[in-house]
C-alpha cells in the first residue's frame, strides 16, 4: 500500500496529486497550503518516500496502487488528479484507463508518449543507463549530473544545489527500480486514448511553464492531435508548481 498524507476539507473538492521521478508527497506543500477548501492526497509513488519499500513493476501496478489509495479514502466519489513530469505520465494511465473515475486530470510537463518504435527503444537505453547509475553510484554525483540535463536549464545555481541537497534522501537502487519500470520507452503513444477520453467528456488540462520550451512544444503537439488544451504558468522552467504555485493553484480551482 502507497503511503499517502491527507489535509483540507473533506467535504470540498477531491483532488490526488502525483510528483515525479525522485520526488514525494511533500513536493506539493506549496499547492496543498493553498486548497483549504479541497480535501486532498499527495501519495508518495513505489520506490520514493515512505513508498520506499514498495516496488513498481510496471505502469500497470502503479496505476493499480494509486487507484486502490483513491477509492480506499474516497470510495466512488469522483475525484481530480494532478501529476507531475512522471506523476503526469501516470495520471495520463488513470485518466485512460479509468476515465468515468475522475472528476478532470490536470498533467504537469508530462509527456504523452514516444510515437515511433525506435525512439522508444532508443529511451529505454537512455533510461536503463541512468538506472544503472542510480543503483550503484553514490546518489550524490548522480544527482549533480541528472539536474544538468537541458529540461533542467532554467534552474539556477541556487535552485540546482537545493534540490541535490533534497533529492539526496533517496534510496538509489529504489529509485533505479522505478525509473526502468516506467521508463518513457516503455511507455505506449497515449494521444489516441487521451483524445478518446477528452472528447467523451473527461476535462483535461495541460500546464507547462513559460520558461520550458521542449514541453511548450509538446503541448503544441498534443492540442493539434487531441484538442486537449494547454495552459502557460508564469515564470516556471519545467517544475510549474515549485515556481509558481499561485498560478498553478488558480488553474486547478477554475476546473
Amino acid at each position: 500500500m502507497l503511503a499517502y498524507q491527507q489535509g483540507g476539507n473533506e467535504e470540498g473538492r477531491k483532488v490526488v496529486f502525483l510528483h515525479g521521478l525522485l520526488g514525494s508527497g511533500q513536493d506539493w506543500q506549496g499547492v496543498t497550503s493553498r486548497l483549504t477548501d479541497c480535501h486532498w492526497l499527495c501519495l508518495d509513488l513505489p520506490g520514493h518516500g515512505d513508498s520506499v519499500d514498495c516496488p513498481s513493476v510496471d505502469f500497470a501496478t502503479t496505476v493499480d496502487a494509486v487507484r486502490q489509495i483513491c477509492d480506499q479514502v474516497w470510495g466512488n466519489q469522483s475525484a481530480y488528479v494532478v501529476g507531475y513530469s512522471l506523476g503526469a505520465r501516470i495520471a495520463m494511465h488513470l485518466a485512460t484507463a479509468y476515465p468515468a473515475r475522475w472528476q478532470g486530470v490536470l498533467l504537469e510537463a508530462g509527456h504523452p508518449g514516444l510515437m515511433h518504435a525506435h525512439e522508444r527503444h532508443q529511451r529505454l537505453v537512455h533510461d536503463q543507463a541512468w538506472a544503472q547509475r542510480f543503483a550503484h553510484e553514490p546518489l550524490s554525483a548522480v544527482l549533480i549530473d541528472w539536474y544538468q540535463q537541458p529540461v533542467f536549464q532554467s534552474l539556477d545555481a541556487a535552485q540546482r544545489t537545493k534540490l541535490i541537497r533534497v533529492r539526496g534522501n533517496n534510496h538509489g537502487p529504489a529509485i533505479a527500480t522505478m525509473l526502468d519500470a516506467t521508463s518513457l520507452g516503455r511507455q505506449a503513444d497515449l494521444r489516441p486514448a487521451l483524445g478518446h477520453a477528452f472528447r467523451q467528456g473527461l476535462t483535461i488540462d495541460y500546464l507547462c511553464g513559460e520558461q520550458d520550451p521542449k514541453f511548450i512544444s509538446l503541448a503544441h503537439s498534443l492540442q493539434r492531435a487531441t484538442g486537449i488544451p494547454f495552459s502557460l504558468i508564469k515564470g516556471a522552467g519545467h517544475n510549474c508548481h515549485w515556481a509558481n504555485p499561485s498560478q498553478f493553484v488558480q488553474v486547478l480551482l477554475d476546473k
